[in-house]
């Protein structure tokens, strides 16, 4: 049992037995990781073991073969995106955003592309970007990274919402602070990018209801 150590960002988190979470963590090195974190919670937890959602974690663990589940052994916060916990229409859009990660990707395997589009969208909605930018260009580069965008030259739309889709997958996410999006235009990629990603779930997300 190889002991590992990676970047992670927590995506899910539940209490497990009195002094316990089972905990899923997406990590640069090795795509999403889910295992138990022991000794985290209780009247004898762990000094600074606990996972916090918007924080950027190295965690070291390894897995216990018969459960199939990694045993986390170590959780150390790198750093924290308090103006998400500060704001919440930034939380709601990061809670999204895991909770999307979460459910359209599996485990096991590098998945470095996918972590960092994951990292760099809270890292944007940390600072003073448009949430609703911020959404709508992670979903165009998270779906690029799995495979899923279609591009935008098939797409029927707007001259207006085809230019910036062309923007979104040319550039990186240091020019999020420059967009601006129209109404108009926000929701037709909003619908656009949310029929992918619809077709690609086998149920809705809890979530959804943020943009609604």
């Amino acid at each position: 049992m190889a002991i590992e150590k990676s970047d992670a960002i927590l995506l899910r988190k539940m209490d497990f037995r009195e002094t316990s979470f089972i905990v899923t963590f997406f990590t640069r090195d090795f795509g999403k990781v889910g295992g138990i974190l022991k000794g985290a919670r209780g009247s004898r937890a762990r000094s600074g073991i606990n996972p916090l959602f918007f924080c950027l974690e190295q965690i070291v663990f390894y897995e216990k073969k018969k459960s199939g589940l990694c045993i986390i052994s170590q959780c150390e916060t790198q750093r924290i995106f308090l103006n998400i916990l500060k704001d919440w229409d930034r939380a709601s859009i990061a809670y999204y955003i895991l909770e999307l990660v979460d459910r359209l990707t599996e485990p096991g395997g590098g998945a470095e592309e996918i972590f960092d589009v994951l990292l760099n969208s809270m890292i944007a909605l940390d600072g003073e970007k448009d949430p609703g930018v911020v959404a709508r260009f992670f979903e165009v580069k998270f779906l690029t990274a799995l495979g899923f965008w279609p591009g935008s030259d098939g797409l029927r739309l707007t001259k207006g919402a085809l230019a910036t889709l062309a923007y979104f997958e040319r550039d990186d996410w240091q020019v999020v602070s420059k967009i601006k999006l129209t109404r108009d235009v926000g929701n037709e990629i909003k619908k656009i990018t949310g029929q992918i990603i619809g077709d690609n779930l086998d149920r809705p997300l809890k979530t959804s209801k943020v943009f609604k």
